[in-house]
């Protein structure tokens, strides 16, 4: 019996030996999550990927984020990479208070990185991307650099919904920033347990002049503003599923309004079943301008509404349009979408500029007309004139 023991004992000791042998020092590292997969759209000729990565850190020592690489689904072409300040631009830090490092996230905080990739046309789209993203661990006892190299995440399938103009004529102002902060791309909101962007792909069209002005005269009074009562328009043959038309605007552009309840960010707004799982909205509509109610049929180009300045709506009238998954207006994700067509005619210099001085920019190089595209940020463009 005691052979039998010393035997096994032997054998157990040679297999744990074997397993022993020294390898590399195990690093706690960082939780990356993708919570919606992207499709890809076309915006100023390039395939455009928006989507984000969660990254969370479990352990108590400091993480501090290096690098994003993006490659192709072999791993071997790389597509885009993202360091230091040019990270930092596309890291959002949610809830976060006070000044610091968006880079550097304490135990138990989470950090989002904004992705807004741009992908030639000519070449055909990888399956998925994977993603090499360095970081360093700050421990009592050093830094220990650690990267996690198979990160991946596979592209949708689905085209964007292709739709007519919202609005006619112009020229209008595509106002968004995919990397703004506190911006449409930017905001979480999280509902029933789940935290979402509603507004991946929105848009704010602002009305101009031929000089680039928003409004006549005094630019503090909504009535002056060129987009101030324009017709809205159905955007495709739709089902309306909601339609809110209670919320009286102020008379001044800024006008202080409070803390505004989340149910009422959206002022006067229409909510269309476009089919196939997806709802175009649009937002902070003219108060008593809504044409529709829940249950109403709309054919494409029909006019619904009137563009207004209710709601969360402090930068003036303007019409906020965008395309998401579900009919809530905070408890959706955004989708992307196309236009049938529009004229590219200028561009702005940035918001910021444009909400100062109203400057527009010549035609920039994919000025023409666009075809099943999305506007690129801050463009200028002109829908057709086609009366319904």
């Amino acid at each position: 019996m005691k052979l039998t023991v010393f035997v096994l004992l032997l054998i157990f000791t040679s297999g744990s030996s074997a397993a022993a042998e020294p390898g590399p020092p195990l690093i706690q590292s960082i939780d990356v999550q993708v919570p919606v997969a992207p499709a890809p759209v076309i915006v100023a000729g390039e395939y455009r990927l928006a989507y984000e990565l969660h990254v969370t850190n479990f352990q108590r020592d400091d993480i501090v984020l290096r690098g994003v690489e993006i490659l192709d689904e072999s791993g071997e072409a790389s597509l885009a990479s993202f360091r230091d300040t040019t990270l930092a631009a596309m890291v959002g830090r949610p809830g976060m208070h006070g000044e610091g490092s968006k880079l550097t996230l304490g135990g138990g905080t989470r950090a989002v990185v904004y992705l807004w990739l741009a992908l030639d046309p000519d070449v055909a789209l990888p399956r998925e991307l994977r993603h090499s993203i360095a970081f360093d661990v700050l421990s009592p006892s050093g830094s220990q650099r650690g990267t996690l190299t198979d990160v991946r995440v596979e592209l949708l399938a689905d085209l964007p919904v292709v739709l007519e103009p919202p609005l006619r004529g112009g020229p209008w102002a595509a106002i968004y920033d995919p990397h703004l902060e506190r911006g449409h791309r930017t905001s979480i909101y999280t509902i029933d347990g789940r935290a979402r962007i509603p507004a991946r792909f929105a848009i704010d069209w602002i009305r101009l002049d031929d000089d680039g002005a928003k409004a006549r005269g005094d630019a503090t009074r909504i009535e002056n503003w060129h987009g101030y009562g324009q017709e809205v328009l159905a955007v495709a043959d739709a089902a309306v599923v909601a339609a809110r038309d209670d919320m009286v605007e102020p008379e001044t552009v800024g006008a202080a309004q409070g803390r505004m309840p989340l149910e009422n960010a959206s002022g006067n707004y229409i909510v269309l079943d476009i089919g196939e799982g997806r709802f175009a909205f649009y937002e902070h509509l003219k108060h008593g301008s809504i044409q529709v109610q829940s249950g109403d049929k709309v054919t494409s180009g029909q006019v619904i509404a009137e563009l207004g300045n209710s709601g969360s709506s402090s930068s003036g009238p303007h019409l906020h349009f965008h395309v998401a998954d579900t009919s809530a207006t905070l408890a959706a994700e955004g989708l992307p979408y196309v236009f049938t067509t529009f004229d590219v005619v200028g561009t702005l210099d940035s918001i910021a500029t444009f909400r100062r001085d109203g400057h527009r920019n010549p035609a920039p190089a994919a000025a023409g007309v666009r075809t099943r595209e999305m506007p690129a940020a801050n463009t200028v463009v002109v829908f057709g004139e086609t009366e319904r």
